[in-house]
């Protein structure tokens, strides 16, 4: 039987080198769990095929053995690099290393304090009671978390390659950046820097058109691709700063027939 072991009540940094190294070594992803007191995982304790420590034991995955500058997850992380068994794809790739070094930094005491507010991951990760079933508990909400986590920066990375592909211009509303992905939304966009945002999906057949700024209305495109395309499920937002039609939470909803093409030329047109 395969089995990981890390200290009782585990930190963020050792539930997720446990996730992470279950993530790249698939022989362990059914592996038992295993916890012992930090006391006795300070003495030495010697990884086997079946048997890895975590944060524990002064082995190769436990910072504690003098690694100034790493936690269990960043650890895990430079073995699996080290053994080629990183993802080859780019946005993948990156999402990983961004999760990593986001669990070096908080064991560190190194990320920003705005980070480690009470809604933060490691402030509730941790029920603090030293149980077993209760560190058995963090591990399993820790990988759900984790995955969560991943897919966000995923998308996020993805979103990134695709904004290279953006078509950017001047209309009435200002500046104007117009794109086709799958992953780009409006959190994206608030971190860019425009005035108006066009969003294409091509996976929904989606549209949106959004503004982060109070003082734009977005009427005046509603009107014009209601008159323009009236049988699309258009719809325009209470705030005035969305004209939306489609997503993926209306699967039910008539997609525009306009191309991308002619919603970037109805904007332009104001």
């Amino acid at each position: 039987m395969k089995i990981l072991v890390t200290h009782i009540n585990p930190h963020l940094d050792d539930i997720a080198a446990i996730w992470l190294f279950k993530k790249f070594h698939t022989d362990f992803k059914d592996a038992s769990l295993e916890f012992i007191s930090a006391h006795e995982g300070n003495m030495g304790l010697t990884d086997s095929d079946d048997k890895i420590y975590f944060g524990v034991g002064r082995g190769k995955f436990d910072e504690h053995k003098g690694d100034l500058e790493d936690c269990a997850t960043s650890l895990v992380w430079k073995d699996i690099k080290n053994q080629g068994l990183a993802p080859k794809d780019e946005a993948e790739l990156k999402a990983f290393e961004e999760l990593v070094e986001w669990s070096r930094l908080i064991d560190l005491g190194k990320m920003p304090l705005q980070k480690f507010d009470d809604f933060s991951v490691q402030a509730f990760i941790r029920s603090r009671d030293s149980t077993i079933k209760s560190s058995s508990e963090a591990i399993v909400l820790g990988e759900k978390i984790l995955d969560r986590i991943l897919f966000v920066l995923n998308r996020k990375q993805q979103a990134i390659l695709d904004w290279e592909k953006a078509k950017e211009f001047q209309t009435k509303f200002g500046k104007t950046i117009a794109i086709i992905s799958e992953t780009v939304d409006r959190e994206f966009c608030r971190g860019q820097k425009a005035d108006l945002f066009l969003m294409y999906n091509p996976k929904y057949k989606s549209v949106q058109f959004f503004t982060p700024l109070f003082e734009i209305d977005l009427k005046p495109i509603y009107d014009k691709v209601k008159s323009i395309d009236p049988g699309a499920s258009w719809f325009l937002h209470q705030s005035h700063h969305m004209v939306i039609c489609g997503s993926s939470s209306a699967p039910d909803s008539k997609p525009t027939k306009l191309s991308f093409e002619e919603l970037i030329k109805i904007v332009k047109e104001g």
